[in-house]
């Protein structure tokens, strides 16, 4: 009877503190090395491939996301490298390179990650981006945003772009002294490790056979105002993966998504994480679906591409808060949409929710953005800075 006594009283403790027993619980799985799904099944699940390219996201009227309140919680450090459920190929890392903090740390991710992208670790590129944090400070916040391709029309036009539109877009930022995010530096900032210069901005994509083309496209605007400018632009591309498949007189004749996004890969401009296998509504599963859908995203990616990713984009920009389990499955970092009040509805320093990051619209062809609603380029740049 003492000890049953004794046991109610310690669960009551935990329960009053739960903030902290949570984060313990948090930094332990973080830290933890996970195996996962060693011999996943390359048995695709059920998807519809007709799903209109608008369900991807949802309108910014929906309700925002609850986020975690930051002084709830402590941020985990992340750790440099995750168990991939099969080994990647060995990518040889700088021939005699010895980099300094945080850099090791960039391309420890860059080597688990399965691909090192030599351009984004080398001298010229660390100076450059040392001195931009110099002379416009450290970054507090930056703003994502969510594209699908370069070439869509969704909500009556509202969020629209075209390739000559995305160009002068990617090319305003070029004048005006942007960096261009990958995904191991946005994991870096948002744990605090990695900072970056205020005049930041992470681009990423959801893709769907529909869209899965326009990478050509977006690597070929890079590649032409890289020249001109001298500068990296960047995007991150989050694969639909079960929409990937061939389906004869649909879509992706014969290996063709999966073709041109090894072509992306390989240009140099892109990093990868995942969009699922079957596009659910995280919200109204259970854990086996959740399971089961982001393993298979992930085996399906390191099979067709060699990358053992670690970051997410939510279909309809739902966020599931079954954070453990993602971290279990080696996921660190999310994006939703409007997960923060519309006002602060950036990517933070140190951000509380690692797994439901925001995401804005760029401008749509009317020239001002559906999300925040009515805001030009210029507007939406200057809202994000301090």
């Amino acid at each position: 009877m003492k000890n049953n006594l004794k046991i109610s009283i310690s669960v009551l403790v935990c329960l009053f503190f739960l903030s902290g027993c949570g984060r313990l619980a948090l930094q332990e799985s973080y830290n933890a090395t996970q195996t996962v799904a060693n011999g996943l099944s390359a048995t695709q699940t059920l998807f519809n491939p007709n799903l209109p390219l608008a369900a991807t996201i949802t309108p910014p009227t929906s309700a925002p996301q609850a986020v975690p309140d930051a002084a709830s919680q402590d941020t985990p450090e992340p750790v440099a490298a995750a168990t991939a459920l099969i080994p990647p190929s060995p990518t040889p890392s700088i021939a005699g390179a010895t980099l300094p903090e945080p850099w090791s740390k960039i391309q420890q991710r860059m080597i688990s990650y399965g691909q090192v992208q030599k351009d984004y670790l080398s001298p010229e590129y660390r100076q450059s981006l040392s001195q931009e944090i110099e002379a416009q400070g450290a970054a507090k916040q930056l703003l994502s945003l969510e594209l699908h391709g370069n070439n869509y029309d969704m909500y009556d036009s509202q969020y629209s772009l075209t390739p000559e539109i995305f160009y002068s877009q990617v090319e305003y930022l070029l004048r005006d002294g942007y960096h261009f995010a990958t995904i191991h530096e946005v994991e870096g900032f948002v744990y605090g490790w990695f900072p970056l210069p205020v005049k930041t901005i992470i681009l990423t994509t959801d893709i769907s056979s529909q869209t899965v083309g326009s990478l050509a496209s977006i690597a070929s605007t890079f590649s032409k105002l890289e020249e001109q400018y001298g500068v990296k632009p960047h995007m991150i591309v989050y694969p639909w993966t079960g929409d990937m498949l061939e389906r004869p007189g649909v879509a992706c004749e014969g290996d063709s998504c999966w073709k041109a996004l090894r072509d992306a890969r390989d240009s140099g401009f892109f990093t990868f994480g995942a969009h699922s296998q079957t596009h659910p509504d995280f919200s109204t599963v259970g854990f086996e679906q959740l399971e089961t859908d982001w393993l298979t995203s992930r085996q399906a990616l390191l099979n067709n591409l060699g990358l053992n990713v670690y970051s997410l984009a939510w279909p309809f920009e739902v966020c599931s808060t079954d954070t453990q389990a993602m971290l279990d499955m080696g996921f660190t970092i999310g994006w939703g949409g409007v997960t923060k009040p519309i006002a602060q509805n950036f990517t933070a320093w140190q951000d509380p929710a690692p797994l439901c990051l925001p995401r804005m619209f760029p401008p749509a062809i009317s020239g001002v953005s559906m999300r925040p609603a009515g805001q030009t380029w210029q507007q939406m740049l200057e809202a994000v800075a301090p």
